[in-house]
């Protein structure tokens, strides 16, 4: 669940995207709510700010955060299990807030076990990440899902990750492989996907993490 805000920088600066990274847009639940995740305070200042929050609503939030990751009903980070506890969240915190986008990923069934493979915990200390959770269930779509278009993100082992809008490569990708972006920020479709993979590998371009492209989609509740 995010709240869209416009790019501050590049050649897509004052657009909205329709990404899930929280590089670029805002999510309503954040390492702030979690009680034993550190939050500089300059940040946990700015999201009381953006979504209105006292310390009161933070703390709450955390007490019902803390619960729900016990019961597995939340991923690290900023991932939901399922459209029921979402909802549960949303009514209970932000029930006045209408200006939010729930989205969602889905990987190609077809790079499904090779994505599980890059981002299963390499250490026995590690924990797993939300989305690798969500990709060892191996949900189809659900029935609400409006597809908006792909993006093409590059996870990090912490479980967060990136978009291709962090390194404003929109008009590299475009040109170098013929992709067009629409008006969700995204593109039509992908091919050439080993090509495209091949140029984020190198770190002159972008980061050095594993690259993948998802289906976004948006889901009405």
């Amino acid at each position: 669940m995010i709240k869209l805000k416009p790019v501050e920088y590049g050649t897509i600066k004052g657009l909205e995207i329709y990404t899930c990274s929280r590089c670029i847009n805002d999510s309503f639940f954040d390492s702030w709510a979690i009680s034993w995740a550190t939050t500089e305070k300059k940040e946990l200042e700015e999201t009381k700010q953006t979504f209105n929050l006292t310390d009161k609503n933070v703390e709450e939030i955390q007490v019902w955060a803390d619960k729900k990751l016990d019961e597995e009903k939340l991923g690290w980070i900023n991932t939901f299990s399922d459209l029921k506890t979402l909802t549960e969240y949303k009514e209970k915190f932000f029930p006045n807030d209408a200006d939010f986008e729930i989205l969602s990923i889905s990987f190609p069934e077809t790079e499904l076990n090779k994505t599980l493979d890059l981002i299963k915990p390499t250490e026995s200390n590690s924990g797993e990440i939300g989305i690798y959770n969500k990709l060892k269930s191996k949900e189809i779509d659900l029935e609400k899902n409006e597809f908006l278009g792909y993006d093409i993100i590059g996870i990090e082992i912490s479980g967060d990750f990136h978009s291709f809008h962090c390194n404003d490569l929109s008009s590299d990708l475009k040109d170098k492989f013929g992709l067009k972006i629409n008006e969700f920020g995204l593109f039509e479709k992908i091919e050439n996907w080993n090509e495209i993979k091949e140029f984020l590998s190198d770190p002159m371009n972008a980061e050095e993490v594993p690259w993948f492209y998802v289906k976004v989609n948006r889901i009405k509740i």
